[in-house]
C-alpha cells in the first residue's frame, strides 16, 4: 500500500467518520510511519476540576488511547488490518490548565500482533502533562 495514499486516508477517516474524535476536535499536525502527532482545542465541557479548571483525566485518557492508536494503525499492510487496544498506563504529571492539547505517540515496538506505543500529552514541549504506554493488537489480513 502506497505510503501517502494510506496516511491520507487514515487522516481523513480518523478526523471525520470517528465521532468520538469529532467530539474531542481532534486534527492531525503529523503522520508517518511509527508516529503522530495531534491537537485538540479545549473546551469547557472537557473541564473535570471546576474549581481549578483542570482538565478530566478520562479525557486525557481518551487522547493518549487515540493518539496511541493513530501510530499503530501506521503499521497497518491493508485497511481490513484490525488494530485495538488491549492496554493502556496514563501517568498524570501535571494538572492540564484549561489550554489546548498536544500529544504525540511513537511505535516503540511492532511485533508480529502486538505493537507497543509511548505517548506524551503536553501543553507545551517543556510542560508535559501525562505519559502513557499502550499495548495494540494487530490483525494483519493478507489481500489476495
Amino acid at each position: 500500500m502506497d505510503d501517502e495514499l494510506k496516511f491520507n486516508l487514515l487522516k481523513q477517516a480518523i478526523e471525520n467518520q470517528m465521532p468520538a474524535n469529532k467530539l474531542l476536535g481532534l486534527k492531525i499536525f503529523e503522520l508517518k510511519n511509527g508516529f503522530t502527532k495531534i491537537h485538540i482545542p479545549f473546551r469547557e465541557e472537557f473541564i473535570g476540576d471546576y474549581i481549578q479548571k483542570r482538565w478530566h483525566g478520562g479525557v486525557i485518557a481518551s487522547i493518549a488511547d487515540t493518539v496511541g492508536g493513530i501510530a499503530a494503525m501506521t503499521s497497518m499492510t491493508s485497511f481490513s488490518d484490525k488494530v485495538n487496544t488491549i492496554d493502556i498506563r496514563v501517568d498524570f504529571l501535571h494538572g492540564a490548565t484549561p489550554n489546548d492539547l498536544f500529544a504525540e505517540a511513537e511505535i516503540i515496538k511492532d511485533g508480529k500482533r502486538i505493537i507497543k506505543v509511548d505517548v506524551k500529552i503536553y501543553h507545551k514541549k517543556e510542560k508535559i502533562i501525562a505519559v502513557a504506554r499502550c499495548a495494540f493488537s494487530i490483525l494483519r489480513i493478507e489481500n489476495k
